[in-house]
């Protein structure tokens, strides 16, 4: 311990940060140096199910618990020190005047970022002071309730993370967005569990640069009619396993780089029209109408990953190679289990695609089952790859040893037209 205890401060600091604050508090006892060395840690985190104990009432539990944030914030006011980070998490219901004055505190300290965990925040009072929180740039709420008031101006908010929320008001989102001028990245997170009223999503942050979008198996009274309009968006994430989300126009999402759509959508053309911009793009779109968009070419995609559960895979996945003359990878995997298996057919194009003969050189194959279809792709893609580095294929963990090393000796086999392609079989 004499070793630490001569370190500097900000060192010492920089430690105690790594230790949950129940820890921290108790480094006071060890010597008078380091009474109050505790207090300058910039991050404290709250879980009142610490505080749990055999015996106690839930009114003695939550009264061990309040005192011990009052004493953790009061103590970092007194000293005048930054919060920099503040996390709550609660298993049971706190009082709302207690949030208030917990968040108030935290706010004149200079709060940077919140973290909370099971608040329902009625008639947004418990969080007020939050929403017009100057100095917030992270802002993280999981399990609550977004009631957003008149008033909100978080003018350095960077990052908002909304999961399994509860809305009081389908307009609680559009309401806020607007008052987060320097936002740069939102994800929103969805289950069956928290059901939402909100049915018209709109998105319209000109600074937004990284979107998530994650819906989780549950089902609204009717479609979510998804409006996005980010001109600055960079990456984007659109994961919706249920047939939850719907899109009746294209989108201004015209600058993302990279983007991971995993949706089901009766038409997914307006969509894909979307994102003709994007480098790098990972796509499961499990349509019932699989309508490819006319005109749309991916001028810039040079990494390409399909999902193969769904049967219209294969003609999606030719009609981009089609599209895609600067492609330099390409991954197929199997990711969830197929939908509506039946038998697939391979037609080879009338035209080799303009990337194998230019710039592909990366192929590989993700559960490869050896079925007929996937031999003719594999040896059609390994004969027109002029200038393909390494093939790489993994067998489907469900075959039998024989059968997977039959089905790499065919592909070993196969005319390459690429004399310096490596062939690797996992």
């Amino acid at each position: 311990m004499d070793r630490i205890s001569h370190l500097p401060e900000e060192i010492i600091s920089k430690i105690l940060s790594f230790l949950p604050t129940r820890d921290v508090m108790r480094t006071m006892f060890l010597s008078k140096s380091w009474k109050s060395l505790w207090i300058l840690v910039p991050r404290l985190e709250f879980d009142d199910t610490h505080f749990l104990r055999g015996g106690t009432s839930r009114a003695s539990h939550y009264g061990n618990f309040r005192r011990f944030v009052d004493r953790s914030l009061l103590s970092h006011a007194a000293a005048g020190q930054v919060l920099q980070s503040l996390s709550l998490r609660s298993a049971h219901n706190v009082t709302r005047d207690d949030v208030e004055i917990w968040l108030r505190t935290a706010v004149k300290l200079g709060l940077k970022e919140l973290k909370l965990v099971n608040f329902v925040d009625y008639r947004g009072l418990g969080l007020r002071s939050i929403y017009t929180c100057e100095t917030l740039v992270v802002l993280r709420l999981e399990k609550s309730t977004l009631d957003v008031p008149d008033h909100v101006c978080l003018r350095s908010l960077k990052t908002l993370s909304l999961i399994y929320m509860t809305y009081s008001s389908p307009n609680s989102l559009l309401r806020m967005l607007p008052s987060c001028p320097v936002l740069e990245e939102l994800f929103l997170q969805q289950t069956q569990a928290y059901q939402t009223n909100v049915l018209s999503l709109k998105i319209m942050v000109p600074s937004l640069k990284r979107l998530s979008l994650i819906s989780e198996g549950y089902r609204p009274t009717g479609d979510v009619n998804l409006m996005i309009d980010t001109p600055s968006l960079k990456s984007l994430q659109i994961v919706d396993r249920s047939g939850n989300f719907s899109f009746s126009e294209p989108m201004n999402i015209n600058q993302v780089l990279k983007a991971n759509v995993d949706v089901i959508l009766k038409r997914p053309e307006k969509l894909l029209h979307s994102l003709a911009s994007v480098v790098h793009i990972r796509l499961c779109l499990s349509a019932s109408e699989v309508v490819y968009p006319d005109g749309c070419c991916f001028h810039r995609l040079k990494h390409l990953e399909v999902c193969t559960c769904k049967s219209e895979w294969l003609l999606l996945f030719m009609r981009v190679l089609q599209d895609s003359p600067v492609l330099k990878v390409i991954k197929i995997n199997q990711c969830h289990p197929v939908i509506n298996p039946r038998t697939r057919h391979w037609n080879q194009p009338g035209s080799v695609p303009r990337c194998f003969s230019s710039n592909l050189e990366y192929f590989e194959w993700v559960n490869y089952e050896g079925t007929q279809y996937e031999k003719q792709l594999s040896t059609y893609i390994l004969k027109t790859a002029v200038f393909l580095k390494k093939a790489s294929f993994t067998a489907s963990s469900g075959d039998d040893y024989k059968e997977k090393l039959q089905m790499l000796q065919e592909l070993s086999f196969s005319r390459r037209a690429s004399s310096t392609c490596e062939l690797v079989f996992n």
